[in-house]
């Protein structure tokens, strides 16, 4: 976990409330957690910044193993672990350029087609 950064109760609770709609993205298996799926799970934490992960890799003290593998791993945040999901928060490191769509220009009218506005008359008195 980052020393920099500190997750406080409030921000907890929000993060919960976002990842209650969330499906899980990533499967941690009866293999356990093995450098392809870290790797995944630190793909989807660049893309989505909180992800719910479903732990089905033995008893509890094995999901615990795990839960604090991919914590350390992936420097993210636990938010909440429930039986065996478990929802992580990291910020995400690289920012997206937010693009805005570009503004359409009118295209030139065509002779003989004529606009609906430009026909009717104006009402000003």
């Amino acid at each position: 976990m980052a020393a920099e950064e500190i997750i406080h109760q409030q921000q907890k609770r929000k993060l919960r409330s976002l990842a209650h709609a969330l499906k899980p993205i990533v499967t941690v298996g009866g293999a356990g957690l093995t450098p392809a799926v870290l790797n995944e799970i630190t793909l989807s934490l660049n893309h989505h910044e909180l992800l719910k992960i479903k732990l089905s890799c033995g008893d509890k003290a094995a999901r615990k193993k795990a839960r604090e593998e991919i914590c350390s791993e992936t420097g993210g945040h636990l938010i909440q672990e429930i039986g065996g999901i478990i929802v992580i928060y990291r910020k995400t490191k690289i920012t997206a350029k937010k693009t805005r769509p570009k503004k359409s220009i009118p295209s030139k009218r065509q002779p003989g087609k004529a606009r609906i506005a430009e026909s009717r008359p104006s009402r000003r008195r």
